[in-house]
């Protein structure tokens, strides 16, 4: 099975290195979900002191605190789903990521996301890394 964009067009020599397996896709898609997770706790853990001390002086203030960690959880419960489906999903199952990438907005994580796999292997920021705006 080839999933193309168009599948009525077949897959021709010129946009066959385009093609690269769903399971390949899922899992950098779940890669970027842990990311997202460990970003998420470490900001949790830099913002802890002004986080107690806001939900000290506010209650209210702890429900929305409590939104870090529940995103967090969102994050790493869609990567364990997309890598359960990525070990279920037959290697020879093709798709072009490019073109879904095209709709991501930040650079990086569209080039993380539409590489064929055939690229420098490119992976998300480590936790030195930083990303300015």
């Amino acid at each position: 099975m080839k999933a193309q964009s168009n599948p009525a067009e077949p897959v021709t020599a010129a946009s066959k290195w385009l093609q690269v397996p769903i399971q390949d896709v899922l899992n950098r898609a779940g890669h970027e979900l842990a990311h997202l997770g460990w970003l998420l706790d470490n900001l949790q853990f830099q913002l802890r002191p002004l986080l107690q001390d806001a939900a000290g002086r506010n209650a209210g203030m702890l429900r929305q605190i409590q939104s870090f960690d529940h995103i967090g959880q969102i994050a790493r419960g869609l990567e364990a789903y997309l890598e359960a489906l990525a070990s279920q999903t037959p290697r020879d199952w093709l798709i072009d990521p490019f073109a879904a990438a095209q709709n991501v907005g930040l650079a990086d994580l569209s080039s993380r996301l539409g590489s064929t796999g055939e690229e420098k292997d490119l992976r998300a920021s480590g936790p030195d890394e930083c990303e300015l705006f």
